[in-house]
């Protein structure tokens, strides 16, 4: 038996607003795709957020089912759960990938399927505060208690937050995880993790396909997918780079010297792109006092760095040597106006605004707490 494992493709992330970026991520996604083909899988598990949200548009729709058919036209099928972007947002709503069923997807919630011979558990994400009282694990006893057949191999599918990754989730994979289960391939987690055992279970953390948000700790982890191969009662690994995925180059800036950290960091890009198909994102980070974001935009304009880069993230800290102003108002206060009162650089002004209306499109605070988790770079101006 053989299976390809992957995770977090977030199908119709807009990242940046940039067409080219959800682009980015269906690039990978029909590579890994691919993988499967040329590999002959018996079949793909994915383990959540298969879609950026839980409501995809058509165009997403459309993209998706010409990757699920493609599958499908090789007799591979693929089996998911939701995660926490592609859940129902409402407690009578159903996950955006009921409809992707009809089309070849396979979608397991909270139960067990059979598929030749072997038993596919799935347990969609479920928030802290639906298993704040019994942890995980009754659940998942109860899954095996229901299994269609005790006695056959069983994969099971996760989608959650567990220590050490998400220190204060209060759950402990050791403690959650219930003896019968054969192998977990867990998703949520962007960093891909070498497998390792539970008691006798094999644990792998997929990881994501495509970076969501830039996290300093992604920098020396590739992006791929993983090859799993069953024989002889034991379970052998194979990860795979993606290698359709942008570049994302990280580069300092240094305000005393800030001509020559712009010099140095065109060099950077111009060296990368000798061995890359796409132009990179470029995560510009530093800490500024004097020079203000939008003097620094147009020293870079100036150098024709733009042209070489896909975007450019500035990831700036201010360095203030006076006391921070009281940003304290009152309700009833324009908010623009007070942001022109306590920030006087336009370019500033206008990305804590952005910040803040994109918070406001949220409908509860445990939906923004999940989107700032997922997007943190937006709070480092």
């Amino acid at each position: 038996m053989k299976f390809l494992q992957i995770s977090d493709t977030h199908l119709g992330y807009h990242q940046y607003g940039l067409s080219e970026r959800e682009a980015d991520f269906y690039d990978v996604f029909e590579e890994a795709v691919e993988i499967a083909i040329e590999n002959k899988v018996d079949f793909v598990l994915h383990s959540g957020d298969f879609f950026h949200t839980s409501r995809p548009s058509n165009d997403v729709f459309l993209k998706s089912i010409n990757l699920i058919q493609k599958l499908k036209e090789n007799k591979i099928p693929i089996f998911t759960i939701s995660g926490n972007h592609d859940r129902g947002s409402q407690v009578r709503d159903v996950s955006p990938l009921k409809i992707l069923e009809s089309f070849g997807l396979k979608l397991v919630e909270q139960g067990s399927i059979e598929h030749e011979g072997i038993v596919i558990s799935g347990l969609k994400y479920l928030s802290k505060v639906s298993v704040r009282k019994t942890g995980l694990k009754p659940i998942l006893e109860a899954i095996l208690e229901k299994s269609p057949n005790k006695n056959a191999l069983n994969l099971l599918m996760l989608h959650h937050e567990f220590q050490p990754f998400f220190p204060s989730s209060g759950l402990n994979l050791h403690e959650e995880l219930p003896d019968g289960f054969d192998y977990v391939g867990i998703g949520h987690y962007h960093i891909p993790q070498k497998p390792f055992k539970v008691r006798n279970s094999f644990v792998l953390y997929s990881g994501s396909t495509e970076y969501t948000a830039y996290n300093e700790k992604e920098e020396n982890y590739p992006k791929g997918v993983h090859l799993i191969e069953y024989d002889e009662g034991e379970f052998k690994y194979n990860f795979i780079e993606l290698t359709r995925k942008r570049p994302f180059i990280k580069a300092e800036i240094n305000e005393d010297s800030i001509e020559e950290s712009i010099k140095n960091i065109k060099k950077l890009i111009e060296e990368s792109l000798d061995t890359r198909s796409k132009k990179p994102v470029l995560i510009l980070k530093g800490k500024i006092k004097d020079i203000s974001p939008k003097e620094l935009s147009l020293l870079i304009e100036k150098e024709n760095i733009l042209e070489n880069v896909l975007h450019i993230n500035y990831l700036l800290s201010r360095v203030y040597e006076e006391n921070i102003p009281d940003i304290s108002f009152n309700k009833d206060e324009n908010l623009d106006d007070k942001l022109k009162e306590l920030i006087d650089d336009e370019y500033l002004q206008k990305k804590v605004m952005d910040v803040i209306s994109t918070l406001r499109t949220f409908e509860s605070i445990d939906e923004v707490k999940s989107y700032l988790k997922e997007n943190i770079d937006i709070l480092e101006i």
